[in-house]
């Protein structure tokens, strides 16, 4: 019987291209291959012990609820936490009914962005920014636009300057700390400017926190929520400070929209999960997530080093060079070369067993000058033993490209 399909959505359509990345980073799973391509925590970071005896103690004082289906804006225990924490951490004044729980950042940048946008309006982002914001985007008809940047951030003058062209523009994605892919941190000068084209053209922005908390070295800077709170969505994630199975973050935004991103999830997934959050109250109300997040800024520090030192020791005569930017903290270099990184990509995990995912999929132009000669490496899951190699041999692989 011949095989036959339904005809795809136009959202389906949109990103049917997509599927490359996915693809060959199957590939990075073969015997032997050195991957630097995922952005996942290394699992030396998890804390069993800890997390068991936190989900022993929900379903002892909260099954019946933890079971059971959560209030769409979350649990308000949760809420209260975050708002809690928010304070706390980011000098961000918050209220739990300003905070909506979502099962993972990606869902709030999805609700952010189909809350505020229509199809065929442009989004602002970096160049580059976050895939997964850049699909989303195309899934929902928005036209990912880019506002050029420099090591410190987007450039005042440039946003300016996509206002003036596109006089509908009303959200800017930004993932101004520890940016993936590239590492860069938006100074606290480049911060204000930023924000004060946003007022003045009555744009507004989702923040992307997600690694933020990953500091290795250097002067904090203040979150754009915690500068201009009527003006940020803030996004965040326990993806990187828990672990990724939890599928939980969480949005900070006007209770307004709040609200409103609320009635959208009922279309997606209803409420996250309850028994996931009554494990998050439980894990953080024990210290542990604290002590996870220290434990993991000394380990990622170290990884972060020693990729660094082997892309040093490489000299001048290296065909990779050095990254664009020295993060000072989250997961990712960022590297610019001299040969066509999708091309490069096969031929180096066939070749010469390492993986790294090429830039491409995270410029708006995908087919741009800089999109095809650039690439993003992970050091943050790969054995520490085992970079210099991946470097040695991703070196290897450019060397005889060139």
């Amino acid at each position: 019987m011949t095989e036959s399909l339904p005809r795809f959505s136009a959202a389906a359509t949109r990103i049917a291209g997509e599927d490359a990345v996915v693809e060959i980073l199957r590939l990075a799973e073969r015997p032997g291959v050195i991957s630097l391509a995922g952005g996942l925590p290394d699992p030396a970071v998890f804390q069993v012990e800890e997390t068991r005896a936190a989900m022993e103690r929900v379903l002892a004082e909260h099954a019946s609820e933890a079971l059971n289906y959560s209030p769409n804006p979350g649990v308000t225990a949760l809420r209260e936490l975050l708002a809690e924490r928010m304070g706390e951490r980011e000098g961000i004044p918050a209220h739990p009914d300003e905070i909506l729980v979502v099962s993972g950042g990606v869902e709030g940048i999805r609700h952010a962005l189909n809350g505020l946008c229509d199809p065929g309006d442009p989004l602002l982002v970096e160049d580059p920014t976050y895939l997964a914001a850049l699909h989303i985007a195309r899934e929902l008809g928005l036209r990912p636009t880019p506002v050029a940047s420099d090591s410190e951030g987007p450039i005042p003058e440039a946003l300016d300057e996509v206002c003036d062209r596109l006089a509908g523009a009303r959200l800017l994605y930004a993932n101004p700390t520890f940016s993936n892919p590239t590492g860069r941190t938006w100074s606290r000068e480049r911060r204000m400017r930023i924000l004060e084209v946003c007022e003045r053209r009555d744009v507004f922005v989702v923040e992307d926190h997600a690694y933020a908390e990953l500091r290795y070295d250097g002067t904090p800077v203040p979150a754009l929520k915690a500068i201009a709170p009527e003006r940020v969505i803030f996004i965040h994630t326990f993806s990187k400070i828990f672990g990724p199975g939890l599928r939980l973050g969480w949005v900070a935004a006007n209770p307004a929209l709040v609200a409103r991103f609320g009635l959208l999830k009922l279309g997606s997934d209803q409420c996250s999960g309850a028994l996931v959050q009554r494990l998050a109250i439980a894990y953080a109300e024990s210290g542990a997530l604290d002590r996870q997040v220290r434990c993991s800024r000394a380990l990622y520090r170290d990884k972060r080093d020693a990729m660094l030192g082997a892309l040093e020791a490489g000299g001048s005569d290296s065909p990779l060079g050095l990254p664009s930017v020295r993060p000072e903290g989250g997961f990712f270099l960022w590297l610019d070369t001299a040969v066509d990184t999708e091309v490069l990509l096969p031929r180096a995990i066939e070749d010469h067993r390492v993986a790294f995912v090429a830039g491409a999929p995270f410029f708006a132009d995908p087919e741009s000058p800089p999109a095809r000669t650039s690439l993003r490496l992970s050091f943050s899951h790969v054995p520490a033993r085992d970079i210099p190699e991946a470097i040695r041999r991703l070196g290897a692989s450019v060397g005889a490209a060139g």
